[in-house]
């Protein structure tokens, strides 16, 4: 996640993606976020969604595991 430079960015990242239905914070920190994600309930495309809605970049999602991302 780019743009994120202090705790206030965490803070903001972390409430966006807790809004997001189907989606489980792990952890935020400042440039990346790791969720775990509902794939009934929503797609990867929409957590990028989310972060970029709260004013930050999404550089890349990866994912191994079907209900896993990191941002």
């Amino acid at each position: 996640i780019e743009g994120m430079s202090c705790q206030h960015c965490v803070r903001a990242v972390d409430a966006a993606l807790r809004e997001v239905p189907g989606v489980t914070v792990e952890a935020v920190d400042v440039g990346r976020a790791t969720v775990g994600l509902d794939p009934t309930r929503t797609t990867r495309d929409v957590v990028a969604d989310a972060v970029r809605d709260a004013g930050y970049d999404v550089a890349s999602v990866d994912g191994s595991a079907v209900d896993g991302a990191t941002a």
